[in-house]
C-alpha cells in the first residue's frame, strides 16, 4: 500500500501518484480537473488543509483512499466504522431547529456567556461554561446571537471589540453545517474565487514573515525593498475585502442578516489601518515595533481568512441563490481581485436576469423626459451624467441609495449595481456612521445647505461635496453627493485661451 502524508501538497502527490488526482476530485474537489488550479494552489495546498477547507472529514478520506491502495501517514489505517445496527448517539448541545424552544435557549445562553466576557469576566471560566453546554454552534447561531445582542442595545463597535475572543470561544465548535454545489465548485465562482485568495493572502503573509525575519538581522537594503514589494501584494486585500463589503453584506442584509456584517466590516477597517501603520514602521526603519506590529496584522488577517471561511460562508451558502451569486460575480470584476485572478469566468447554464438588483423604471428609446429647461431621452440623459466629470450619487429622502452615475473608470468611493435600494448608512463602515447619520440630519433639517471634505487619497487630491436637493416648497427631497479629484485644477498655471 502506498503512503502519503497529510503534509504533501496536492501538486506533489498528483505529480508522483497521477492516479490519486481522480480518487481526490471524486470526494468534492472538483476544482482539480483543471491543470491551472493545481498548478497554482496545488503547489501551495497541503492535503490536510484541503481537508479542512472543503470539509472533507479525515477518517472518510482515509478510508476512500484505503480503498484505492493508498494509507496516510498520520491516520489509522482502519478507520472504526460504527456498526450500521447502532444508533448514534446525539451530541449534547447540538445545533436546534430555528424557533424552536431548545433553539432559544441555546440563544440566551450564548448571550449570557458573551455578555459576560464584555462585562470583564474571566475567560477560562466562561469557556469552561460553554463546553458545559454545547459540543457546537453553527454559524447561523453565531449570526442571531450577535443580532440578538445589538437588539439588546450593545453597540457593533462592543461586539467587534471582542469579535476574535468570541472566536477563540467557540472556537473548533463551530459547526461545518454547509456543503457547496457542484456550480459553487466551479472555476470563477466567487466561494473559489475567496477561497484561492485566501490561499494567496497567507502564502504572502509567510513571505513576508521569512523575509522580515531576516531583514531585522541583517538590514540589509535590498531586503526591505523585497519586503515593501511583498506588501505591495498582500495590499490587494483591500479588494477582497471590499467585494465583501460593496457584493455579498448587501444581499446579507436584505435577508435580515445585518449585525455580522457591521462586525465584520469594522474588524476589516481595522486590519486596514494596521497594514497602513505597519507599512510606515518599515518605511521609517522602525525596528523595535515593527516585529509585534508585523505578528498582529499577520495574527488578524489570518483570524479573518477563520471567519470568512468558517462564518460568513456557511451563513449565506443556504440563502444565496444563483442570481445572487451571479450579481457577486459581476460586481466582482468591477471591484477588481485580490493577488490572483480567476483562471476563468464563471458562466452557469443561464444567465444574470437583467437588473437583478436594481429599482430602475423601463422607458421606450424613443420617448422624452420633459425639463423646465428642455427634454431628453433617457438614454441621452444618462450618457450625458456618465460624461460629467464627477461621480454623483443621489439619496433620497429616506437615505435610500437610488442613483450614481458610472463612466466605466475606477471610483474613488466604491459603487456597485448593489447599493441601489439599499440604506445608505449600510453601505458605510461602522466607525463612518457618526458623521454620516449627523450630516445628513443636518442636511435634512436645513441646518446646512452643503457640506465639503478634502484629503489626498490613491495619489489624488479628492474633493466630496453634499448638498441638499430640496422641492420648489422647500421640502427635503434627498442628498446629492459628488466627488472630483481636484489636484489638475491645482496644478493650473497661467491661463488657456486657445484649443489645444
Amino acid at each position: 500500500m502506498k503512503e502519503i502524508s497529510l503534509n504533501d501538497t496536492v501538486y506533489n502527490l498528483v505529480k508522483q501518484y497521477p492516479e490519486i488526482r481522480e480518487v481526490i476530485i471524486s470526494l468534492g474537489f472538483e476544482p482539480l480537473r483543471s491543470d491551472k488550479m493545481l498548478n497554482t494552489a496545488g503547489r501551495i495546498m497541503t492535503i490536510g488543509k484541503a481537508l479542512k477547507r472543503n470539509d472533507v472529514p479525515e477518517a472518510t478520506f482515509a478510508e476512500t483512499l484505503a480503498k484505492n491502495g493508498f494509507s496516510v501517514k498520520e491516520l489509522p489505517a482502519s478507520p472504526a466504522v460504527p456498526a450500521e445496527t447502532e444508533a448514534a448517539a446525539p451530541a449534547v448541545g447540538g445545533s436546534a431547529r430555528m424557533g424552536s424552544k431548545e433553539f432559544q435557549e441555546r440563544q440566551d445562553i450564548l448571550q449570557s456567556l458573551i455578555l459576560r466576557l464584555h462585562d470583564g469576566e474571566d475567560w477560562d471560566k466562561v469557556q469552561a461554561d460553554f463546553k458545559k453546554h454545547f459540543t457546537g454552534v453553527s454559524a447561523y447561531e453565531i449570526s442571531v446571537m450577535e443580532q440578538g445582542l445589538m437588539g439588546k442595545g450593545i453597540e457593533a463597535e462592543d461586539i467587534q471589540r471582542l469579535c476574535n475572543v468570541h472566536a477563540s470561544l467557540f472556537g473548533g465548535s463551530i459547526e461545518a453545517v454547509y456543503t457547496t454545489s457542484a456550480e459553487q465548485q466551479h472555476a470563477g465562482h466567487p466561494i473559489q474565487v475567496l477561497k484561492l485568495e485566501n490561499l494567496a493572502i497567507e502564502n504572502t503573509l509567510e513571505k513576508v514573515s521569512k523575509l522580515l525575519d531576516v531583514y531585522l538581522e541583517t538590514k540589509e537594503p535590498e531586503l526591505k525593498k523585497g519586503i515593501q514589494n511583498q506588501l505591495a501584494l498582500l495590499g490587494e486585500f483591500d479588494k477582497h475585502y471590499a467585494r465583501k463589503e460593496y457584493a455579498i453584506f448587501p444581499i446579507m442584509e436584505s435577508k435580515g442578516i445585518t449585525a455580522p456584517p457591521e462586525v465584520m466590516w469594522g474588524v476589516d477597517d481595522e486590519i486596514r489601518s494596521m497594514f497602513k501603520a505597519f507599512k510606515a514602521l518599515l518605511q521609517n526603519e522602525e525596528f523595535e515595533t515593527i516585529p509585534k506590529a508585523f505578528s498582529d496584522l499577520k495574527y488578524e488577517m489570518k483570524e479573518m481568512i477563520t471567519k470568512e471561511e468558517d462564518i460568513l460562508l456557511p451563513m449565506i451558502t443556504d440563502i444565496f441563490n444563483e442570481d445572487h451569486w451571479l450579481q457577486i460575480a459581476k460586481e466582482s470584476e468591477e471591484i477588481g481581485y485580490c493577488i490572483v485572478k480567476p483562471e476563468a469566468k464563471w458562466v452557469p447554464e443561464r444567465s444574470l436576469p437583467e437588473n437583478v438588483s436594481r429599482e430602475t423604471k423601463e422607458f421606450e428609446n424613443d420617448s422624452y423626459i420633459n425639463f423646465q429647461t428642455g427634454h431628453l431621452t433617457p438614454h441621452q440623459l444618462e450618457k450625458m451624467l456618465n460624461n460629467i466629470p464627477l461621480e454623483l450619487t443621489f439619496v433620497d429622502a429616506d437615505n435610500i441609495v437610488r442613483y450614481y452615475n458610472d463612466n466605466g473608470e475606477e471610483k474613488f468611493f466604491k459603487r456597485t449595481s448593489s447599493a441601489i435600494g439599499r440604506d445608505v448608512l449600510n453601505c458605510h463602515p461602522p466607525k463612518s456612521l457618526p458623521i454620516v447619520t449627523k450630516l445628513l440630519a443636518d442636511l435634512k433639517s436645513g441646518a446646512k445647505e452643503s457640506e465639503s471634505m478634502w484629503f489626498r487619497a490613491m495619489g489624488k487630491f479628492i474633493l466630496v461635496t453634499y448638498r441638499a436637493v430640496r422641492d420648489d416648497d422647500g421640502s427635503y427631497m434627498g442628498t446629492l453627493e459628488y466627488v472630483q479629484d481636484i489636484q489638475p485644477f491645482i496644478d493650473l498655471d497661467g491661463e488657456k485661451r486657445t484649443l489645444s
